[in-house]
């Protein structure tokens, strides 16, 4: 008689007692709107980034096709004006390498730096070239055009006589601009199509899933920014050796400006803010909702502080980067300090406040 009270009790115990689950008001990670955040992000920042990049460098090849019959200086300079251009708006698409990004292989199709010249000059003189061969990843995109247009302490005039002498170099040209068209037309016709439904509806943190995405590809492109825009030419590599050949748009000297764009883009996503500036729902209202704590202050505040000491250490700097990493070591090695402080909460403080897994692999255990 006194086992069956005894395990009556103790189901009823287990019953009654049962600690009840959180519901969806109950949970902050749960009751965040994912989607709206989602969407914002689409429909705001990475569709018009896009949509941006697609017609500059549509205007880039008419400007082409121009100077292509004209042969003129003034048509070629505004060719280079063209190209600057779109160089600078890629800095906004490069953070979305998933989804159609990652199809088209986008970073390694447009933007692999440094060129290489040798395999430039050779497809040039053969003219007969496949450029979706992985030998020619490094002869063509941005940082081909870059020296095509700029050579190295080249005279314009001489650049110029160089394409109406060279017919191969305009094909050449012609063919880098339309391959990278093929494939961001692509993008832009998934992102208008069905891509945009799937990525707004994937309301998950696990891997695969759009937050999942957004947030490894925010750590790598900013990883990417220190290490191969400002690290790799400071010599952080190679014991303190500079390596200045291997700036981002070494030929053109542009290369504070993209890395200052880069860094505006990844927090344009942080923030859900698009180009003209209008402020979303982004990660920074997800952190505030979850009541995310860094150091005893909230995390999202300590996030945007390092966003903005990030930006001014990166814009101290003064183009040409090339010779700013042997000039001007000590303004360099701050900026990158400075975003490797604010790499730390973006990659260690912020997947763990959102559940996120960082799967990409930096290279340097940063």
């Amino acid at each position: 008689m006194l086992k069956k009270l005894l395990l009556t009790f103790l189901v009823f115990t287990l019953v009654f007692c049962k600690k009840k689950p959180k519901t969806v008001d109950e949970d902050p990670a749960e009751s965040f709107d994912k989607q709206g955040m989602l969407t914002n992000i689409a429909d705001n920042v990475i569709i018009p980034s896009y949509t941006v990049f697609k017609i500059s460098l549509d205007s880039l090849s008419l400007a082409f096709n121009t100077f292509n019959s004209s042969n003129s200086l003034i048509d070629f300079q505004k060719v280079k004006s063209k190209f600057n251009v779109v160089y600078l708006n890629y800095q906004r698409i490069s953070l979305f390498e998933f989804g159609p990004a990652e199809t088209n292989i986008l970073r390694m199709n447009l933007n692999v730096f440094p060129t290489d010249s040798v395999q430039i000059k050779s497809n040039v003189a053969n003219g007969s070239y496949d450029l979706s061969s992985a030998i020619n990843f490094d002869a063509k995109g941005l940082p081909a055009l870059d020296y095509l247009f700029y050579g190295k302490n080249q005279n314009e005039v001489v650049i110029v006589q160089s394409f109406s002498t060279t017919p191969n170099r305009k094909q050449y040209v012609t063919d880098l601009i339309n391959d990278m068209s093929v494939k961001v037309n692509s993008i832009v016709g998934s992102w208008n199509g069905t891509y945009r439904s799937q990525f707004i509806n994937s309301l998950n943190t696990d891997i695969g899933s759009s937050i999942g995405f957004l947030v490894n590809q925010l750590n790598f492109e900013l990883d990417f920014l220190k290490n191969n825009k400002i690290g790799i030419p400071l010599g952080k590599k190679t014991l303190g050796i500079p390596e200045p050949t291997k700036c981002e748009a070494y030929y053109g000297e542009q290369s504070v400006q993209y890395a200052v764009e880069t860094l505006h883009a990844i927090e344009n996503v942080y923030l859900g803010r698009s180009q003209s500036g209008n402020d979303g729902k982004g990660f920074d209202d997800y952190l505030e909702h979850l009541k995310s704590q860094y150091n005893g202050q909230s995390l999202n505040v300590a996030i945007n502080n390092q966003f903005s000491i990030a930006k001014t250490k990166l814009a101290a700097i003064q183009n040409p980067l090339s010779s700013q990493v042997i000039s001007n070591v000590a303004v360099v090695d701050a900026a990158y300090l400075e975003l490797l402080k604010l790499l730390v909460l973006l990659k260690t403080d912020m997947p763990s406040s959102l559940g996120v897994i960082i799967t990409y692999q930096d290279g340097d255990g940063d």
